[in-house]
């Protein structure tokens, strides 16, 4: 007996779930994508794809003459939702380092600003820098490096809400002036109870 196209029969259920099948495993990609759940994306991925090519077989079977037109939206269908799941990853990448980068920024500033309220208190309270009366002594070769460290320090500083914006090299360049001011800090801070002439 001749083969038959039986007409849109069962292709409307069967573009249903090939348009159900891309809808949920671009979801289910995306959630597992935004847990880091390699197992998840693995079977969500295989499954979604199980299931799509099994409903273009349906659809393909049902009716000769869509079966090219089912092909291409499959096709296309897999397009977009890639290109859905690719562009809410990139974002989610990006706000993850601006955190990251962001956190970074916030304990050098915390570390930065701990030096300098430190540093302040030797300058404002004048019973405490009888303490450390070299401090205050801008001939000592410490004290010359702890300046120089403040104002590196300072010049490097990012401006408020320019954080999303700093480059890597800026960043690591402001990591290494505080580090070289808390050092400066450290050694001025021992010398400064030294009275004897620098």
């Amino acid at each position: 007996m001749p083969y038959v196209d039986a007409g849109p029969g069962l292709l409307v259920p069967a573009l249903i779930l090939m348009a159900a099948a891309l809808a949920l495993t671009a979801v289910g990609v995306d959630a597992a994508l935004a847990r880091r759940d390699s197992e998840t994306l693995f079977w969500v991925g295989l499954t979604g794809l199980l299931t799509l090519l099994l409903a273009v077989a349906w659809a393909a079977a049902e009716s000769t003459w869509a079966a090219p037109w089912v092909g291409l939206a499959a096709v296309a269908g897999s397009a977009g939702a890639s290109l859905w799941v690719v562009r809410r990853q990139r974002r989610r990448q990006l706000a993850r380092h601006r955190k990251e980068v962001s956190g970074r920024i916030h304990e050098l500033e915390r570390r930065h600003d701990a030096v300098l309220l430190s540093w302040s208190s030797y300058e404002l309270d004048e019973w405490k820098a009888e303490e450390k009366p070299g401090l205050k002594d801008p001939a000592r070769p410490e004290t010359k490096s702890l300046m120089r460290a403040m104002k590196a320090a300072a010049a490097l500083r990012p401006l408020e809400g320019a954080a999303a914006a700093l480059e890597q090299a800026e960043l690591d360049r402001y990591a290494a002036a505080v580090a070289g001011l808390e050092q400066a800090w450290a050694g001025a801070a021992a010398a400064g109870g030294d009275n004897r002439a620098a």
